[in-house]
């Protein structure tokens, strides 16, 4: 009787098992597909650089393509304007024509740029300038399209805690390569994909704080111009310092 039992269970199952495999029950929700680069970054080259400039000193060069470059360069003679960004094409006798320059970086050692696809605009670039100099202070938001227009500018680097000989020491980059740059509604928005951040000020009185990335994102229109929300609140940037 048990013999018989079990067989006849074990044959209920192997019909159950052959149904399920031939007639596969349909999924309850649909998959989500993610956006083929949904927070806008691109990735233009660094370049070795293409020109000759007697009174430029260049720091780096990036391929825009279609025929343009842009380069981060100060005065070969130093001024108190220090870095700026310059968008150029060139001759065909290699002169440089160029189209775009950028408000200058004042003290700041760099202006390296993040690129990313203006979410508000079917053409030109969003550019987040990393300023600093042994730390990051920030980046700059500028928006590149027949010109370099300032939009303000995020308050944030990426921590990272170094070890340097016996001393763990608290080192701040730039934030630029893990941000999002997205569309809210009229809003251009700017989001980390990162653990952690080094907010400068919360808009409240706090300042240096260690927070979640989560906590943070900036926001700007052309009617509020920069906007710092934190922690779901909206608080209002002031004009950067620098």
């Amino acid at each position: 009787m048990k013999s018989t039992a079990f067989a006849s269970l074990l044959l209920a199952m192997l019909l159950l098992g052959f149904s399920a495999c031939g007639d596969p029950a349909p999924p309850s929700i649909s998959p989500v597909l993610e956006a083929e680069n949904p927070g806008g970054l691109v990735d233009f080259p660094v370049i070795e650089d293409n020109i000759q400039h007697d009174t430029l000193l260049i720091q780096v060069t990036f391929d825009l393509g279609a025929g343009r470059s842009l380069m981060v360069a100060s005065s070969v003679e130093e001024q108190f304007e220090g870095l700026r960004l310059y968008r150029y094409t060139l001759s065909k006798n290699a002169v440089p024509q160029i189209e775009a320059i950028s408000s200058p970086g004042y003290d700041s050692w760099t202006l390296l740029p993040t690129f990313f696809e203006d979410p508000l605009s079917e053409s030109g670039h969003v550019i987040l300038a990393n300023m600093g100099e042994r730390n990051s202070w920030g980046q700059k938001v500028i928006r590149m399209d027949e010109a370099f227009t300032d939009l303000g500018f995020l308050d944030v680097a990426l921590p990272e805690h170094v070890q340097e000989s016996d001393t763990t020491i608290l080192k701040l980059k730039s934030a630029g390569p893990y941000a999002l740059c997205t569309k809210n509604g009229n809003s251009m928005r700017f989001s980390f994909q990162c653990d952690s951040l080094y907010l400068y000020d919360d808009l409240r009185g706090n300042v240096d704080l260690i927070v979640p990335a989560s906590w943070v994102r900036y926001e700007w229109s052309p009617t509020e111009g920069m906007v710092l929300w934190y922690k779901d609140e909206a608080r209002k940037a002031s004009p950067p310092a620098i």
